[in-house]
């Protein structure tokens, strides 16, 4: 991990160099889940996920603010709508292809940061 490492921040800061060549901890090898692509279900009435229920990815930055979007797209579609379903329906809607796209992206991103493993 340290040389793969190394070979993406060529040319970076020695300092970030430095501590990449010279850390005393070393590297933990720590796996990765993350839910297929695109994840759905089928709808159940008044149930529902948000945030890593619903979406877990890998972990590049989107994971945090999907959840409150989530959260703020439930709420909003809870008080907006005519009955609890309707909410929940509505949410769904919106969340799930905007989890498949953000899902796909971060699997995709995560490809150029892992070195290829062996198989």
């Amino acid at each position: 991990m340290r040389t793969h490492l190394l070979k993406i921040f060529d040319g970076w800061h020695e300092s970030l160099l430095h501590l990449l060549r010279y850390s005393d901890s070393g590297f933990v090898n720590r796996p990765l889940f993350a839910l297929p692509v695109p994840h759905t279900w089928e709808h159940t009435p008044g149930v529902t996920l948000l945030g890593d229920a619903a979406h877990l990815m890998p972990p590049l930055g989107l994971g945090a603010n999907l959840a409150m979007l989530d959260g703020t797209d439930l709420a909003h579609a809870l008080v907006t709508e005519p009955t609890l379903d309707d909410g929940v329906r509505a949410y769904e809607s919106i969340m799930l292809p905007r989890s498949a796209e953000a899902a796909k992206g971060c699997a995709e991103g995560l490809g150029h940061l892992l070195p290829p493993t062996d198989s």
